[in-house]
């Protein structure tokens, strides 16, 4: 049933071939309290940032370093709104290529989350997009893709270093990293959703799967565009000694902290502490958390980030009588009007205890809400099917029709009716599709080639 439907499917849509428009984010939709998912409206992924982070954070709890940040790297421009993150392998290819000539990022690593709003956004005609993946089948979702503003000149140097420049007319600011070592983390997207949302519904659970479907699109739509009152299941938590430890203690010095940003806007910071105590501070061991209360999820939280909860660890070795530096940045969030937001910081000795009181900082920044910039659409395109080897279907593959969120694997009539559905979208739309093999996959409810939208 499965190849006969991929089969009739082809047929009825002329192949996989076809060109995909660029699509740029535009403004940010109305934000206010209780915001779901479902509920968001404009056209900026960037309204669900909260649930973002919070889900990175839990695709790094399911497969440790699943995710590397490149912020900060030598030669590497990040856009607005960029999730910073690849898998390994594709991170230090992009770093490496970025050394050898300088690189502007437009789009690297994409939620589940973000993927739910573009997929919403093409059904309904919205926000000029043409095409779009349905969730969980993007090779944006699994950290190899990225969109290079500069691409035009960079396409050897790319190369050289394991990048491919997948789509040059469809999508000719899109690389795909394909030297090998990577794996296909899409369904530990899905699974990253699954598990918080259980982890916060508990009496609404829904299976823990990695399988894409109308329970999990359901439960995607009803959840808290800011995030989940609960975070990643595995941040950092550290219980304070009482009395506090003599070897930690610490001073605070001179810093250098944003006053104001934009939301979205990410600007860079330091704080500097001096040693007091008898311990010597580690880089990894001695860190910045966020206090009052402690270990809470910060709204300012950026790409450079430890965790939601943990700014940054101190620079360099510190022992005793030296100075410190814990350097991080702070990101704007959505919010609907102009606000004052105040950050409260303190030194832990991860898996220890904190420090006292007095090893503490305060940061207020006045955030204002604020349109994501306009630019050149040829340098914000997202598209492109995932490469495949010739003669066979990788794991980041091809043209995927997949079935649902039970483990039923036959479409039957369920198949049928979607079949029937996803051709009506396709009359509807006049969309055309990259060329490429089809295959009928069980355990998501994909029914668009796997496109990297």
């Amino acid at each position: 049933m499965h190849t006969r439907a991929c089969l009739v499917l082809v047929l009825v849509l002329g192949g996989c071939s076809g060109e995909e428009p660029s699509w740029e984010e535009g403004p940010i939709g109305e934000v206010y309290e209780g915001l779901s998912v479902g509920g968001a409206g404009g056209c900026s992924t960037f309204v669900v940032d909260g649930l973002s982070k919070q889900l990175i954070a839990e695709q790094n709890c399911i497969r440790a370093n699943a995710l590397v940040s490149f912020s900060g790297k030598k030669g590497i421009t990040i856009g607005s709104n960029v999730y910073p993150f690849l898998e390994p392998k594709a991170a230090s290819g992009l770093e490496a290529a970025a050394s050898a000539s300088g690189l502007s990022i437009n789009s690297a690593f994409r939620t589940i989350a973000q993927q739910y709003l573009l997929y919403k956004w093409y059904q309904n005609g919205q926000c000029g997009i043409s095409l779009a993946a349905v969730p969980g089948n993007s090779n944006h979702e699994t950290g190899i893709a990225v969109d290079v503003g500069n691409y035009s000149s960079e396409i050897s140097n790319m190369a050289n270093h394991g990048w491919t420049h997948s789509y040059p007319s469809s999508d000719p600011v899109h690389f795909d990293y394909t030297a090998g070592g990577t794996i296909d983390l899409r369904s530990e997207s899905v699974l990253a959703f699954q598990k918080l949302w259980n982890l916060n519904n508990p009496g609404a659970k829904i299976a823990e799967d990695g399988a894409y479907g109308p329970m999990t699109a359901s439960k995607i739509a009803a959840s808290p565009a800011t995030g989940f009152a609960k975070g990643s299941t595995c941040m950092p938590q550290t219980t304070p000694n009482t009395p506090p430890d003599p070897q930690l203690a610490a001073e605070l010095g001179q810093q250098s902290m944003p006053q104001a940003l934009a939301a979205g806007e990410v600007q860079p910071g330091w704080v500097e502490f001096k040693n007091t105590g008898t311990a010597t501070w580690e880089p990894g061991v001695t860190r910045l958390g966020t206090t009052d209360p402690q270990d809470r999820e910060s709204a300012l939280s950026a790409p450079d980030w430890i965790s939601a909860n943990r700014a940054a660890t101190v620079d360099a070795e510190t022992k005793p009588g030296e100075t410190g530096r814990f350097t991080f940045s702070l990101r704007g969030p959505v919010v609907s009007a102009p606000e004052a937001l105040t950050e409260h910081f303190g030194l832990v000795q991860e898996g220890v205890a904190w420090f006292p009181a007095a090893a503490s900082l305060t940061v207020d920044v006045m955030v204002s809400p604020a349109a994501v910039p306009s630019g050149d659409p040829s340098e914000s395109t997202e598209g492109g099917v995932t490469p495949t080897a010739p003669g066979a279907m990788g794991a980041h593959g091809g043209c995927s029709f997949a079935g649902h969120d039970a483990a039923n694997n036959d479409l039957g009539a369920t198949g049928v009716a979607l079949l029937v559905v996803a051709l009506t979208l396709f009359v509807r739309r006049r969309a055309s599709y990259p060329s490429g093999r089809c295959r009928a996959s069980v355990g998501s409810s994909s029914f668009w080639p796997s496109r990297s939208r």
